[in-house]
């Protein structure tokens, strides 16, 4: 039985050895060729197609070889690579399981035990790297493409050069030279001897033995690789480095492998920012500084940023700023990440750190760097800091109960035209404000500085609703960015609802004369139009090819006005919940109060009961529903347009 890697990725490989020419053993049972539902084509027909095969020149044990394609599919028979060719002149042809990560890619990593593998441990490969399947009735499909490399036990490190000579803090030191190790082979270190003088004729530092893991700057280039230059080889303050360094290879047999010494010396400048992005953040952002010499990452290690200069709120008068400490997050030594922390105060939401939620920042920014017991400071550099005005960013989120709720619609081959036409109105209702929906999660704002909104399917309350904002209470001046109309909140039972919040698709079908069978509705909301939209697709449902350029022009209507009503009538509903969380309606009124008292005509935050369904899809002789009474001016009040 083969050894295996600490950490394998498969498990127990059955490794073949023939001879070119020779009959393959016979396999255990595979899985047969699944055909298409609608009687169309085999999907395994073809069989795997190896387009690329990347690797390294040596291969050692633990090397990975990656095979992308196509027609990698497990329920086709059981995927195995195959290496055929020469090996020093002798033909060898050798069989192992491969790891099938998707349909499109495939990766081997070399087994331990060369010998079990290739009954060598050392030579040259000049041959054929590909998958290999075979179905329960024999037959055989294979794919390969030509490739050569050299196996080996060991990999011995060269180093040639080492750069840049002038570096700081954390960055990366460039090796070039060869036999530097990946992934499961083991790991390639840099062990650095010599001596540091620091910047000021302070006392010289001993530098001994310090290792510090390097990292192939490509997968399988064994002839660049890259370390940073860590705090841990001689602190904090800038200076001279001069020395020896050493690259050692620790392979995962156990084997140990070094270069020979090379003379280095390396002069480490002062730590500083040099900007930030985005240039405008709003609160909730989550800002990168771009600079070099960050340090962080390590219990011993610290970064801040002091501010110096003047601060102006949007309106208001400059005030100076002395010794503004911001705490960044470390990500690698030029860029840190900083949030831009939301409260409220009186009643509006500010910057923590600024004290107002638009305005900007002018003056210097210097980075104080703590090392141990080590105090140094950085450079301070011009910086300007434009921020606000407020956004709120709003995830809106199809759930999986959306997508089948949809095909009661008829409509779940176009569920991407239906989305789009959701998003598109709910952006076309905040128009003007400063709103921006998006529907993939932000990874620009932090969790506190972005709101979810959930797009489902049936009512979980029980009661037919539409839609239902179940955040805790009305929020008069947006203060909770973080709201989620959806899920379930405990705090929100005074109503009677159990507190299930979001949209909720399928209670549209009471619009219908004929709803399904046990659907919940309320009494007297069908409407004659709706069925005349949705009968077409609900009594055939639309196919894959006949939207929107299908044969039949008279159907292809009717699918897009399908598409466009209820798309328009889920966003009209995401856009009136949506209201509520941002403290709507009648803001300035009780706090009971979150509807128009009395009703008016076209008002999107009216009671639904107010609210027909051709103002909702927007059909003709509908204007589309507005914002009415002091809606509007609240909403460019809290959320503003630059």
């Amino acid at each position: 039985m083969a050894i295996r890697l600490p950490g394998s990725r498969h498990v127990g490989p059955v490794v073949l050895l023939r001879s070119l020419g020779s009959g393959l053993a016979a396999a255990a049972l595979l899985a047969g060729c699944p055909e298409n539902g609608n009687g169309g084509p085999d999907v395994c027909r073809d069989g795997p197609g190896v387009a690329a095969v990347r690797l390294a020149d040596t291969l050692l044990p633990g090397s990975l070889i990656e095979m992308s394609g196509t027609g990698f599919l497990a329920e086709c028979g059981v995927l195995r690579a195959v290496f055929r060719g020469t090996l020093d002149g002798r033909p060898v042809e050798v069989e192992v399981d491969a790891d099938v990560e998707s349909a499109t890619l495939a990766r081997y990593e070399v087994d331990v035990d060369l010998q079990a593998g290739f009954a060598a441990d050392r030579g040259r490969f000049v041959g054929d790297v590909g998958l290999r399947q075979r179905a329960a009735d024999g037959t055989v499909r294979e794919s390969s493409l030509p490739v050569q490399f050299e196996l080996a036990v060991v990999a011995t490190p060269r180093v040639g050069s080492v750069s840049p000579a002038a570096v700081t803090l954390n960055a990366i030191v460039l090796l070039t030279g060869d036999g530097f190790l990946e992934g499961f082979e083991g790991t390639s270190e840099v062990v650095l001897d010599g001596t540091f003088r620091p910047d000021g004729g302070g006392a010289s530092r001993a530098v001994t033995a310090v290792r510090l893991p390097t990292t192939l700057v490509e997968p399988h280039d064994r002839t660049r690789a890259g370390f940073a230059y860590s705090p841990r080889i001689a602190g904090i303050a800038p200076g001279v480095f001069e020395g020896s360094l050493v690259v050692e290879n620790r392979h995962a047999t156990g084997a140990v492998e070094s270069s020979a010494p090379l003379a280095v010396t390396l002069t480490v400048g002062r730590s500083l920012i040099t900007g930030l992005s985005p240039a405008n953040p709003s609160l909730g952002s989550i800002v990168t500084l771009l600079g070099a010499g960050f340090i962080g990452g390590a219990s011993d290690q610290t970064l801040t940023v002091r501010l110096d200069g003047t601060a102006t709120p949007h309106g208001g008068s400059a005030t100076t700023v002395t010794d503004l400490e911001l705490v960044p997050r470390f990500v690698d030594g030029g860029h840190a990440e900083y949030v831009v922390v939301p409260v409220a105060t009186g009643g509006e939401l500010a910057a923590e750190d600024f004290g107002f939620a638009w305005g900007t920042f002018r003056g210097t920014a210097t980075p104080v760097l703590r090392y141990g017991a080590e105090l140094v400071e950085g450079l301070g550099m011009p910086l300007e800091i434009a921020l606000g005005p407020t956004k709120q960013v709003v995830h809106i989120v199809f759930q999986a109960a959306f997508s089948d709720t949809i095909r009661l619609f008829g409509l779940r081959a176009v569920e991407a035209e239906v989305r789009a036409q959701v998003l598109d109105k709910f952006r076309r209702t905040y128009e003007g404000i400063h709103v921006e929906a998006r529907e993939t999660e932000p990874e620009d704002y932090y969790p506190g500085g972005y709101a979810v909104l959930e797009i489902g399917g049936p009512d979980p309350n029980g009661r037919g609703l539409f839609g239902y904002d179940n955040t805790p209470g009305k929020d008069v001046g947006n203060l909770r960015l973080h709201d989620r109309v959806g899920g379930t909140n405990a705090e929100v039972q005074e109503d009677g609802y159990p507190g299930f919040g979001g949209v909720f698709v399928e209670s549209f079908l009471c619009w219908s004369s004929h709803p399904p069978a046990g659907q919940t509705c309320p009494d007297g909301v069908s409407d004659p139009e709706f069925d005349r939209l949705f009968d077409p697709v609900r009594n055939r449902e639309v196919v894959a090819g006949e939207y929107p350029g299908g044969p039949d022009p008279a159907r292809t209507a009717e699918i897009a006005a399908a598409v466009r009503a209820l798309g328009n009538v889920i966003g009209d509903t995401a856009a009136h919940e949506f209201g509520h969380s941002l403290g709507l309606a009648n803001p300035y009124g009780p706090a009971y109060l979150v509807h128009h008292e009395p009703p008016g005509e076209g008002c999107l935050m009216d009671a639904g009961s107010y609210r027909p369904f051709g103002e909702r899809a927007e059909l003709p002789g509908f204007s589309p529903a507005t914002w009415c009474r002091d809606d509007r001016p609240y909403l460019e009040t809290i959320l503003p347009v630059r």
